[in-house]
């Protein structure tokens, strides 16, 4: 039998339901942060301005548990357009400022603040703690220019984006007026379109009631992702009550520790889900975790648990590692994996780290095989990423389950055979050479961060490779990439960077200097470089100089293009091989 609860869904004005009642709204700490960007705010403002009858802005669903209390409504769904709403408001407010100080004050009072029977103000709409701040200062408050502050988090950076987009609009509107007098009505124009906005309202008395209407409505706004259904869903499905709050705590956790390595929440979900269950798409993703999960604390703890994983596998520094044999080593493979910005193997990590405790092996090779791999298969060659998700995926699940049980005799064994496997897999799905180079031999050099830092650890590999010892590092922010053939040669060389173009920028051309050295050498000539170039203690540097006598100081396409196939064969046979 389906479970019955009591809710009203009325069709109201935006008016009625945010600007009348003495009421304030607020943003659950476990609901997701301020998400809507310039695509929605865009869309939102063509349709205010080219409607000249009220339309439908979508359905909100707000849970009256604690009202009488604290005078606070939960807004379950439709966070993202109030907030949006109130952005517009203070536009308003901002733009009427430098007209009528009078209706200024008039729209932060009736749209913004609310004043209780005492005379005590507050803000009609309270966002979660990561942006509380940064919107009361800026934009509810009135007082402070937006556009000198400095936002950091990024959903900081949408709400300013937003009024800025809002400001310019509403700038235009205006503008077409001469009059202030004219200004003012255009300003309270826009407003009343806010107001006549129609919704359907969804109150709802039972915070667990809330969770299931949350699940079932479908509100304008962005699509509900799985994290979003998901947090509803467990949050339905633990009792109300000091288990519930507990939960909450934890999914703020797991939020705060996905946030820290700017990955989507939905995705760290999906990788847990795959790393542990099987290999699902994102859109069948939520249906299978509903479906199979029937201890939804378990579930939840064992997210959290993995939430901190995951967090150290992307943002982790060398400490985090120091618990695990050989978490150097692994350390050193996972800080190659951030620079090549290539996620799917986090899948089969999740499940290593996880049963750590279990394995009764050392890792660490099958963390520097996958760097490996991952640098020729998908940073040089850009090979199919769904292909290897599904492998590291069904690694991971196999390690799982040779964990499961507290029995731990023949867990060595089994381990080492998924590992086999794995590697032999790996090896399998390695690019041949003639694809590897045709992509390896195109590298140059480009003025971009991602690039600048790949450059930097291709060349700090074969650095590597030339040492007698492979433990040393080098620090990617003493070094910088030097050009031997300069990108703006001076006169010297009687070249011109018009002629140069097509190959200054290679591989070949390019090698490691500290920063210090780097300055010196500048645009010089091969023979005035050479005594600089000397001063490096780099293997890289050190072999460049031989190689440089050896030719005489002479330096050209041709030579380039030669150390740039030397590099491409080492790299293949020698430092990326399996």
């Amino acid at each position: 039998m389906a479970k019955e609860f009591s809710f009203e869904a009325n069709d109201k004005k935006i008016e009625d339901v945010l600007f009348s009642l003495k009421r304030r709204f607020i943003v659950p700490r476990y609901q997701r942060p301020y998400a809507w960007n310039l695509e929605q705010v865009i869309e939102f403002w063509s349709d205010l301005i080219t409607n000249n009858e009220p339309y439908f802005l979508g359905s909100f669903v707000f849970c009256t548990e604690n009202e009488d209390q604290d005078n606070y409504v939960q807004i379950i769904d439709g966070q993202q357009r109030l907030l949006t709403i109130t952005i517009l408001m203070a536009v308003l407010r901002d733009h009427a400022k430098g007209f009528n100080q009078k209706q200024a004050d008039l729209y932060q009072r009736h749209d913004i603040y609310i004043e209780d029977r005492y005379g005590q103000e507050s803000f009609r709409v309270m966002p979660d703690d990561l942006l509380k701040d940064y919107f009361e200062k800026f934009i509810q408050r009135g007082g402070n220019d937006i556009s000198v502050s400095n936002p950091q988090l990024p959903e900081e950076i949408r709400v300013k984006q937003n009024y800025d987009y809002f400001y310019q609009k509403v700038k235009e509107e205006i503008d077409r007026f001469s009059s202030n007098e004219d200004k003012l009505k255009q300003l309270d124009s826009i407003r009343k379109k806010v107001s006549r906005l129609i919704v359907i309202n969804v109150e709802i008395e039972r915070e667990e009631d809330a969770y299931e209407i949350f699940e079932t409505t479908n509100a304008r706004g962005l699509d509900l992702s799985v994290s979003d259904l998901l947090k509803n869903l467990v949050f339905k499905r633990i009792p109300a009550g000091k288990d519930r709050d507990v939960a909450k705590d934890i999914w703020q956790e797991i939020t705060n520790n996905i946030y820290d390595t700017e990955t989507e929440l939905r995705k760290f979900i999906r990788y847990y889900w795959l790393s542990k269950y099987e290999s699902v798409n994102e859109k069948k993703l939520y249906r299978e975790i509903k479906n199979k999960i029937t201890d939804w604390q378990s579930f939840l703890n064992n997210l959290k648990e993995t939430s901190s994983d995951f967090n150290k596998l992307l943002v982790g520094t060398e400490n985090d590692f120091m618990q695990y044999k050989n978490g150097n080593k692994i350390y050193n493979s996972l800080v190659a994996l951030r620079i090549m910005n290539v996620t799917q193997c986090y899948v089969f990590f999740l499940s290593i780290l996880r049963n750590y405790d279990k394995l009764k092996t050392d890792p660490s090779r099958i963390f520097e095989l996958i760097e490996k791999f991952t640098f020729a298969y998908s940073s040089i060659c850009n090979l199919p990423g769904n292909k290897v998700e599904k492998m590291y995926s069904k690694y991971a699940i196999l390690v799982d389950k040779a964990c499961e049980g507290t029995l731990q005799k023949n867990h060595s064994g089994k381990i080492q055979t998924i590992l086999s496997n794995l590697e032999k897999e790996l090896k399998e799905n390695m690019p041949s050479y003639a694809i590897f180079s045709e992509s390896f031999m195109g590298l140059s050099y480009r003025n971009t961060e991602y690039n600048r830092i790949m450059i930097k650890y291709i060349l700090a590999k074969y650095d590597t490779n030339l040492r007698t010892t492979k433990e040393n590092r080098i620090d990617f922010n003493n070094v910088n990439i030097e050009h031997i053939l300069p990108q703006k040669p001076d006169s010297t060389w009687g070249l011109k960077a018009k002629d140069i173009k097509k190959y200054v920028n290679k591989l070949g051309n390019l090698t490691l200097l500290d920063k210090k050295i780097n300055s010196v050498a500048q645009n010089k000539s091969i023979k005035e470089k050479l005594p600089d170039l000397e001063k490096s203690t780099l293997p890289i540097t050190i072999e460049l100089v031989k190689h440089l006598k050896s030719l005489n100081n002479k330096w050209s396409e041709k030579t380039i293009d030669n150390r740039h196939k030397e590099f491409c064969e080492t790299g293949y046979k020698e430092i990326w091989h399996l």
